[in-house]
């Protein structure tokens, strides 16, 4: 069997070419990589010599006749990034987001490049973006030609249907919500009735010419249903890296306070505690089932980084580089469909089980910190500790109860004890005045 990760029993065959379009063949086991330029590991589905059943990787015996895992040489497929990559990665201290930079030119870039290939199985806080993207500030690029006309009412009027009486009912301070016989539990199951259009919906509002502090985008907006337009006092465009760095982490881009913890149902503003950039899309169906077919519709609201498609459960998971392009797309894919009658459930993704996943964030998170700290030449070497002078290294636990006569010699610390007294009682006021009386 496959070693998960590590380098000792990984076979040496040719590297192959990463099949995105079927990841259920394929399954994570590992990251390599020097520092900033870290790759996954994948492993094959096995085939049964006995029945011929095809079973997942990480399966130690066939599922149909129990038959155990034969190692086969070429179950190993790399996505590792081309023998020429002369790209890292390094961490930006002045927004916290992740740059890459050429090792011999020195040239600095926000887009991932190419030769880097995909990024890694889970990237933890800092998001790496897609590998090939050419155009970083694309959505920077779009909001300033959308700036240039006002924004367009969506609807002419605001709905009624949904609103109620505050202070009726009884008030959840933790769901943020009234709770009372208005809750329905097939609320979220309708087809939305609206959509955002942003060729035709984006443009400036107030929140644009009276000053930009502590100002937000607008929800309305995001659902295909605001109907003050121009005259909003919200943002009717895209969130960028600039709007997260402004909000930070304690509101989500409308201006909603997040919690401590997330949602018993993973749905609301999210976790303040980690940096959601991950979402889950439910309710799949058919041809919308496709990596294209969901890249296409999600990365209008932002830079996508990966997409993940479990068929067998009929979700996907889509990542995206920034969290406020998250939050943004969750609000304007919420009941939305893609190419049938299907109506999307958009939820945020819990944290990976995964323990290779958990290890590939933590990786990530700590070759940022450490490709930051050397773009800026300091020194990843721990310093050693300089002990007081005569200090004797106290002996572990374990060598104390096996040899007794294993304890620290004390003998030098008695002796300056000594010394000191000697030395004190030469002092002339150490001397009693009865004795020198007698």
């Amino acid at each position: 069997m496959a070693s998960e990760g590590s380098g000792d029993n990984v076979p040496t065959t040719k590297n192959a070419n990463l099949d995105e379009n079927q990841p259920k063949n394929l399954v994570a086991v590992g990251v390599m990589g020097e520092v900033g330029a870290a790759y996954t590991v994948y492993e094959k589905n096995w085939i049964c010599a006995e029945c011929k059943n095809e079973n997942y990787a990480r399966r130690p015996r066939c599922l149909r006749c129990r038959a155990p895992k034969v190692q086969a040489p070429d179950a190993i497929v790399y996505s590792k990034p081309s023998e020429e990559n002369k790209w890292r990665e390094a961490l930006d201290p002045s927004t916290n987001k992740i740059y890459y930079y050429h090792i011999e030119t020195q040239a600095t870039q926000w887009e991932r490049p190419k030769e880097m290939g995909a990024a890694p199985h889970s990237t933890g806080w800092f998001g790496r973006g897609q590998a090939g993207n050419t155009n970083a500030s694309k959505y920077e690029d779009l909001n300033a030609k959308y700036l240039t006309r006002p924004a367009r009412k969506q609807i002419d009027v605001m709905p009624n249907r949904n609103t109620r009486l505050e202070g009726a009912n009884e008030y959840n301070i933790w769901y943020d919500k009234y709770i009372g016989e208005n809750w329905d539990h097939t609320k979220g199951q309708d087809p939305a009735e609206h959509r955002c259009c942003l060729e035709t919906d984006a443009g400036h509002t107030k929140a644009d010419k009276i000053g930009r502090s502590n100002k937000f985008f607008c929800i309305h907006f995001a659902r295909g249903g605001c109907a003050r337009g121009a005259e909003c006092n919200y943002f009717h465009r895209l969130p960028t890296m600039a709007d997260e760095l402004r909000l930070g982490m304690l509101h989500d881009c409308f201006g909603r306070e997040r919690h401590a913890t997330d949602r018993d149902d993973m749905s609301g503003t999210g976790n303040f505690n980690r940096n959601s950039r991950t979402l889950y899309v439910g309710g799949l169906k058919g041809k919308s089932m496709q990596e294209d077919v969901i890249m296409a519709a999600f990365s209008e609201w932002g830079e996508v980084e990966n997409v993940n498609i479990v068929h067998r459960l009929s979700v996907a998971f889509v990542r995206y580089r920034h969290r406020t392009s998250a939050e943004f797309a969750k609000e304007a894919m919420m009941s939305q469909s893609l190419e049938g009658d299907e109506i999307l459930q958009i939820k945020w993704a819990i944290d990976d089980p995964n323990p290779v996943a958990k290890a590939a964030a933590q990786r990530a998170d700590a070759d940022a910190v450490v490709a930051m700290l050397k773009s800026r030449n300091i020194s990843t070497t721990p310093a050693p500790f300089e002990y007081p002078e005569g200090y004797q290294l106290q002996a572990s636990k374990k060598q104390k109860t096996s040899d007794p006569f294993m304890y620290p010699n004390t003998n030098a610390q008695y002796q300056k004890a000594v010394a000191d007294e000697q030395q004190a009682s030469l002092l002339s006021y150490a001397v009693n005045d009865n004795e020198t009386q007698s």
